[in-house]
């Protein structure tokens, strides 16, 4: 059973690469209603820590999502923005948009330079072609509502529950945050060795938060626990999926960023079939996760997911059943970590 009330609370939550903060006290207050003593480390990845000896399988899902940021405030008040992240253009005109100020959110909906004005080789929409509207006349009045130069931006919260899926913002990557959660919910703890159960930051930009958590806890083995692309769609070959809605997690045999240690790779497959969880093998060569930062500071890696349609825009799509299968293959890993 899906526990709808944590998972939009974490979908909803406005926290864009570098602005993890909303997620992360989420997170943190539910790691320590379990029981549990989280730590934040400087940069604000969080995690905790099941076991004391080694070898260690660090477990990782990524707080943050993509975004946009204020890069500069028009005199008639409108906000030009750069991305947080891989956010794609053509998708975000007339979306309804929060903007994060000091002072409190201030709404605003993405509007674009019209098809016809635009300038260059080529009419494609581009970042640049995009603004945000905050319905204010000047800059100052902008500034006076809290807006400045370097104000993140995050789509709206819109989580919905529609019985066998769900639809919201950010399930790259809250559905992997609610998977490690849920997973520590039922108490799993392994049978020997350590688990490290994480929250990272800035993955949208560039592996940050795990490159930092690595070289902290050096784990021998490391898990990324994503939202990944699904893609079974019209207008795509099955033999072009990556993955597919409603097949179960994703166990990831490599992307750009890493090669899925064999033996390791072949034990969480194992731990699947013997508890006849269903499971797909996944392919990403045009995409990456925590898991290779990870694999360059000397762990043996892979990633396990959970499908997700449309992702890095302003409206996703699961399967309750794909995150709940997730959820119980987390748990047997974390229990029986190791090769």
């Amino acid at each position: 059973m899906i526990d709808t009330g944590l998972l939009s609370s974490l979908a909803n939550a406005l926290a864009p690469s570098g602005f993890e903060k909303n997620v992360r006290e989420i997170i943190a207050e539910r790691l320590t209603e379990l029981g549990y003593e989280p730590v934040t480390d400087n940069i604000g990845n969080v995690y905790v820590v099941l076991g004391e000896e080694r070898p260690s399988l660090l477990l990782a899902a990524h707080m943050d999502e993509v975004g946009l940021l204020t890069s500069f405030i028009t005199d008639n008040g409108f906000l030009r923005v750069t991305p947080l992240g891989g956010v794609t253009p053509e998708g975000l005109p007339g979306q309804v948009v929060e903007v994060l100020t000091a002072r409190g959110t201030v709404e605003g909906v993405i509007g674009s330079t019209p098809p016809h004005l635009r300038t260059g080789p080529s009419k494609e929409l581009s970042i640049d072609d995009l603004y945000v509207d905050i319905g204010v006349s000047t800059r100052k009045e902008a500034e006076e509502r809290g807006v400045e130069v370097g104000t993140p931006i995050s789509f709206q919260g819109n989580f919905r529950d529609l019985g066998d899926i769900i639809i919201s913002k950010a399930l790259d990557d809250r559905v992997g945050c609610y998977a490690l959660l849920k997973a520590l919910e039922e108490g799993a703890k392994p049978r020997r060795g350590s688990v490290i159960v994480a929250f990272t930051v800035q993955e949208e930009l560039g592996l940050r938060g795990a490159s930092v958590l690595a070289k902290e806890l050096e784990p021998n083995y490391a898990v990324a626990v994503e939202g990944t692309l699904a893609n079974d769609v019209p207008g795509v070959p099955p033999e072009k999926y990556v993955t597919r809605l409603g097949a179960g997690p994703a166990i990831r045999i490599m992307d750009r960023s890493m090669v899925a240690g064999v033996e390791f790779f072949r034990h969480i497959r194992t731990l699947a079939e013997q508890n006849s969880l269903p499971y797909q093998l996944q392919i990403s060569p045009y995409s990456g996760t925590d898991a290779g930062s990870f694999l360059v500071h000397g762990a043996t890696v892979s990633a396990v997911s959970v499908p997700v349609r449309y992702i890095h825009s302003p409206a996703s799509l699961a399967s309750k059943r794909d995150i709940e299968n997730t959820t119980k293959l987390l748990q047997l890993l974390i229990e029986d970590p190791f090769p």
